[in-house]
């Protein structure tokens, strides 16, 4: 809050003027006002974005929704005082209204000549300077107010999303289906393969879920006796976070009786055609693609089918056909020396099926496309396709890379769903955190019959993402959920780190006590020597780590190189750095336990001695920040780079080609500045480089990523 700004609220009120009024009677928007006539009376209001005193004339710029308008302000055009109140108490930001009378500068700039004004609202922060605009994204999503109003390309965005909101409506009242509305807690988190938000209803005692989305409930619409139903429907997926996924989004599903997944893909084109060409006047657009670069997309019907499987085989080699296991997928995967940055042991064959042409063929597809033929595994409410039993009746709409539309003819059989249902259940007891839940009130509905019928969901924010010419959800999401700012110690996640559910563990910022940069004096490189254990260490590695290993056995490496670079015993150093989370896979997510009790019966298996549990300890220092303090080069180093080696992990498998030796210090260092991109990892910490090695940000990358060069093939980058 700036005082001089509140002072002049207080002097508003000594004068009789509010700062904050009820209302005012507007007569015009600002758009409407500089189209009237010059001579006619105007009453207009708008926030104050530009103050121009020009001596015997003042002028400012108002602004709201439908634009800027410029006003003129006259000493004697307007009551006493009321020009000196202007010049002394209005700011840029507050919210005026004015009465005055349209006229065209000598430069034809249409202007209300003011003869008289009032303060709507007074502003008490300065806005953003000289109203240039949010240029941080990460201010831009969590103060969307501020972008609003200084960017307003932001503002027009999210009018072209209500309007494709309401013309989508439109289009769907026009082909006689109804909108309705279905529960959002629910007590199976059914319709769709996804991890569901879980919270506890206090009145019922009892835990109860978020839905994954509508689907059940609309189709058993259909079996009360609609006809035909969609719902624009607020949907909530506890899964991980990047440009293309949010945990609550938006959808609009729906649900035709008598249509199979032929009659969706006609709707579809339909739709896409009618509402582009109302919205954006053509059906050739400049989309992004997965790598940010705009493509020209033409949406003008029919749209190419591929199979799912001839996807899979045009972009792997491997033919999804000619295998009948699990194992034998995954061998295939191995054998392709594909890498789809997930456990597959815990998945299904489905889910692995999925991930393989998520990951590898999907970011390829410019689209429109429809994808079709999913297996039967990966479409548990779809029905069974009459020629081939293990596929679906069943398409995706993809476009620039992203599953836009997902499709099906609907699966109304109770016995099979029910079925279906029971080795979902399988899967997930195996492991399978994506396995559809069993939903039994769902199959009672279908006992009563369903008539046959088609289903189809779009995700709306990524839709108008890719119209919008945007890279990430939340460039077209109001109000994104975000972190919370700096106000409590941060949490960090450590990279490579990975939970048995493939997410990443994390642990707060730790606290640490400046130190000079410039010199080491009595400070030691490390407690003690234990390089003769790196043999042991690196076969304690492999026997133990499974999801951690690609991290540590970079962090050995660069830690290595660190110690080259101090003149340390680069044997130690790389023993600290392939250990350091090695009890992370045994953890069942538990990070208290974190360096604890597990890490030593590990460590124990080879002899080491209690300096190398101590040095590792030290790296978790929110725990062990005080009996194990950052005082010697190894620890300061292995503090540092454990965030960089994962970060450089995450850049490297984002490239087309997912190796080590794309990447550049540059690469990396823009990729550091994205604050969306692996938002969990902690910079600070990474930058501490600077003040505890005294070794420059750029430096400490090309050390880091060089070594990790060096190891590439083991590390399967």
């Amino acid at each position: 809050m700036d005082p001089i700004r509140q002072k002049k609220a207080e002097d508003l009120r000594a004068k009789g003027m509010t700062p904050y009024a009820a209302t005012f009677p507007r007569s015009h928007r600002l758009a409407q006002a500089k189209k009237e006539p010059d001579g006619n009376n105007v009453l207009v209001a708008g926030r104050v974005v530009l103050w121009r005193d020009m001596g015997k004339m003042t002028f400012a710029t108002l602004q709201d929704q439908t634009g800027r308008l410029q006003i003129a302000f006259k000493k004697n055009e307007m009551p006493e005082g009321k020009y000196e109140a202007a010049l002394s108490l209005v700011d840029l930001g507050d919210f005026i209204g004015v009465e005055g009378t349209r006229f065209a500068t000598k430069t034809a700039e249409p202007t209300v000549l003011v003869k008289d004004w009032m303060m709507l609202s007074k502003a008490l922060r300065q806005p953003p300077e000289k109203w240039h605009g949010i240029a941080d994204q990460e201010t831009a999503w969590r103060q969307r107010y501020l972008d609003l109003l200084s960017n307003r390309e932001t503002l027009e965005r999210f009018e072209k999303r209500s309007l494709f909101l309401k013309l989508l409506r439109e289009f769907y009242w026009s082909r006689e289906f109804m909108e309705v509305e279905t529960p959002i807690l629910v007590n199976a988190a059914s319709g769709a393969l996804a991890n569901p938000f879980t919270t506890h209803h206090d009145a019922y005692d009892m835990d109860v879920f978020l839905r994954i989305a509508p689907e059940t409930f609309l189709k058993e619409c259909l079996v009360g006796g609609f006809d035909r139903v969609f719902e624009v429907a607020r949907s909530f997926r506890n899964e991980g976070l990047d440009p293309s996924h949010l945990q609550d989004f938006t959808m609009v599903e729906h649900y035709a009786a008598f249509w199979d997944y032929t009659h969706n893909m006609a709707f579809t084109e339909e739709l896409f055609s009618t509402i582009l060409k109302e919205l954006l006047g053509t059906l050739k657009l400049s989309i992004p693609d997965r790598d940010g670069k705009l493509q020209e997309v033409d949406f003008t019907p029919p749209w190419p089918r591929m199979s799912i499987r001839e996807s899979i085989k045009g972009s792997s080699g491997i033919d999804i056909n000619d295998i009948d296991s699990k194992g034998a997928l995954v061998e295939a995967i191995k054998k392709n020396n594909l890498h789809l940055e997930v456990d597959l042991e815990d998945l299904g064959f489905g889910t692995i099926v999925d991930q393989l042409y998520k990951k590898v063929s999907r970011p390829k597809i410019l689209g429109p496309l429809f994808l079709t033929e999913h297996p039967i595994e990966l479409s548990p409410l779809a029905r069974r396709n009459d020629a081939n039993p293990r596929l679906t009746d069943r398409f995706q709409l993809v476009i620039g890379g992203w599953e836009v539309v997902n499709a099906y003819s609907e699966l109304i059989d109770p016995v099979d769903q029910s079925k279906r249902f029971d080795d979902q259940a399988s899967n997930a007891a195996a492991g399978d955190s994506e396995a559809h839940r069993k939903d039994d009130d769902f199959v009672k509905a279908l006992e009563y019959g369903c008539p046959p019928c088609s289903g189809w969901g779009m995700g709306v924010d990524r839709i108008v993402a890719l119209i919008m010419q945007q890279t990430n959800l939340r460039d077209v999401v109001l109000f994104p959920l975000m972190k919370p700012e700096d106000r409590t110690p941060k949490t960090t996640t450590m990279p490579g780190a990975t939970k048995p559910n493939g997410k990443e563990h994390s642990s707060q910022t730790p606290r640490l006590s400046p130190s000079p940069a410039s010199s080491y004096a009595g400070l030691p490189p490390q407690a003690s020597s234990y390089g003769h254990l790196l043999p042991a260490a690196h076969a304690l590695l492999m026997k133990h780590a499974d999801k951690t290993r690609a991290h540590l056995l970079a962090t050995g490496a660069a830690m290595e190189a660190l110690a080259n670079r101090f003149g340390a015993d680069a044997e130690t150093w790389k023993v600290a750095g392939l250990l350091h989370d090695l009890d992370w896979d045994h953890l069942e997510k538990n990070l208290e336990e974190h360096c604890g009790t597990t890490m030593e019966q590990l460590l124990s298996e080879i002899g080491s001695p209690k300096e190398l549990l101590e040095d590792i300890r030290s790296h978790f220092a929110d725990k062990y920040g005080e009996s194990h303090p950052l005082d010697s080069l190894l620890r300061r180093s292995l503090y540092a780079v454990d965030e960089l080696t994962g970060f450089i992990i995450a850049v490297a498998l984002v490239r087309p080609s997912k190796k080590l030796s794309d990447l550049e210090v540059s690469s990396v260092k823009k990729k550091l500045k994205d604050k969306t991109f692996a938002a969990q990892v902690n910079r600070e910490q990474i930058k501490k480089c600077e003040e505890l090695l005294s070794i420059p940000l750029d430096e400490f990358i090309d050390l880091t990523l060089n070594a990790m060069k060096n190891v590439a093939g083991d590390l399967g980058l």
